[in-house]
Order: C-alpha cells, then sequence, then structure tokens
C-alpha cells in the first residue's frame, strides 16, 4: 500500500511542477522586457507537451471526479473539514484569537 502512496505523491509532484512551469513561460511571454528564457531540459516532455494542454482543457467537474475517484485528495486521507456554513465568516482558532 505504501507504494500506492508513494506513486500518488509522485504524480501530485509532477504534475504541480510542469503545470506551474507552464505558467511561468506563460507569464515570460506575456511580460518578457527583464527576463531570459528557462533552462530546457529534454526530461518530462510528455508531462510538457500532453499533460499540461490537456490538463487546461478539461472542466473542473472532471479533474475533482478524478481526483476523487484515485483518492488524491483531503478526503481521501482521513482529513475532513471543518463544519461551516457558506454565510459563515472565517474565524481563527481560539489558540490564535487575542
Amino acid at each position: 500500500m505504501s507504494g500506492l502512496i508513494e506513486l500518488k505523491q509522485r504524480l501530485r509532484e509532477h504534475a504541480e511542477h510542469h503545470l506551474r512551469v507552464a505558467a511561468m513561460e506563460e507569464l515570460r511571454g506575456r511580460y518578457p522586457a527583464g527576463t531570459t528564457p528557462p533552462y530546457r531540459d529534454h526530461s518530462g516532455l510528455l508531462w510538457r507537451y500532453g499533460f499540461v494542454p490537456l490538463y487546461r482543457r478539461v472542466p473542473w467537474e472532471v479533474k475533482e471526479r478524478a481526483m476523487h475517484a484515485l483518492g488524491m485528495t483531503a478526503e481521501g486521507s482521513g482529513w475532513t473539514p471543518p463544519a461551516r456554513s457558506p454565510s459563515d465568516p472565517w474565524v481563527p482558532p481560539a489558540n490564535l484569537r487575542r
């Protein structure tokens, strides 16, 4: 079971890394003054040219269903969000209040 957890963690880390790199590239394209092109290694081509464009085109509902099915959410780890209705304002925990 530990191997599956490690695989999910690696998948998430790779996905976050390549989405972050793509976002930085997009910003660099919009604001080119004073920026230098980053080092482009040849690893991660499938992530860069396959995963990132596909991820950007898939609707959020589909992504959310996939994450729940794979158990890659906070709920999958046993964490439960605090009970609160949408109209309640956020209140800091008691130990952080002054």
